[in-house]
């Protein structure tokens, strides 16, 4: 693709997660594995997406980990060649936040806020599922009036493996037949007890975080994203619909309507 196109990413605990715009679309996306990350790894994705590393127009980074976030955004801006707008330093979501201190709560849950109010509008519950779980609810006026953060897949596994070292081998298979759909309500070996159980777990613990954010804003409709939102649907979690670029749409949000934008 020769025409100028906008790249825009989300660092999250173990991936980055990216998505190029152009002419008002998303025309290309991927996941690359934070863990040895480079320029060189998201200039290739880049080209074998169909696009011009040298159209890059700039860039905007959402990041879940304010210790990383200056990594990232070189990573960017070697890619761009031009400035990276970072979501909570150079533009900013504006949506309300009943927080008591509403500073703790980390950009990329409003980034998923504002692509929820982009999208589909308020009142809303938001989850993401990813190394963590979270949960938020947006209440008539889209205020944020409540959240919930749990332990994703990932963090239940590394839990597991640290406390009880001697699971790890079956438990490692136990997360495959998890995410093959075919992990059993109950197992009759240890493979498939801790697949049933990473399956209660996540199932579980989406129930949970759904009922108490709908006593916070009622009947909203539930908006999923995150790496595992796929497979919880499938493996038969409650929500309406799943976005999987949502945080990003609410970083472009954010993006277009700051007044130097692209």
């Amino acid at each position: 693709m020769s025409d100028g196109w906008r790249l825009y990413a989300d660092e999250g605990n173990s991936a980055l997660k990216w998505a190029a715009r152009a002419a008002g679309r998303w025309v290309a996306e991927g996941r690359l594995p934070i863990e040895g990350l480079g320029c060189a790894a998201l200039q290739a994705a880049v080209i074998d997406a169909g696009l011009d590393p040298g159209a890059c127009t700039g860039a905007a980074l959402v990041s879940s980990r304010p210790s990383r976030a200056e990594a990232a955004e070189r990573l960017l801006a070697e890619l761009a060649w031009a400035d990276v707008r970072l979501l909570g330093r150079d533009i900013f979501a504006q949506i309300e936040v009943d927080y008591r201190d509403p500073s703790e709560i980390g950009q990329d849950r409003l980034a998923a806020a504002e692509g929820a109010l982009a999208l589909h509008g308020a009142p809303a519950i938001v989850l993401t599922l990813g190394t963590c779980l979270t949960a938020q609810a947006l209440d008539d006026a889209g205020r944020l009036v409540g959240g919930i953060i749990a332990a994703g897949l990932q963090a239940q596994v590394a839990g597991i493996v640290e406390s009880v070292p001697h699971l790890r081998a079956p438990l490692l298979r136990g997360l495959e037949l998890l995410r093959a759909g075919e992990a059993p309500a109950s197992g009759r070996s240890t493979d498939e007890n801790l697949a049933a159980g990473l399956r209660a777990a996540l199932l579980g613990a989406i129930d949970a975080m759904v009922a108490a954010m709908r006593e916070q804003v009622g009947d909203a409709p539930v908006i999923a994203t995150g790496g595992d939102a796929e497979l919880a649907g499938a493996l038969g979690a409650r929500f309406g619909r799943i976005e999987p670029l949502l945080v990003l749409e609410g970083l472009r949000a954010v993006d277009e309507r700051t007044s130097d934008g692209r």
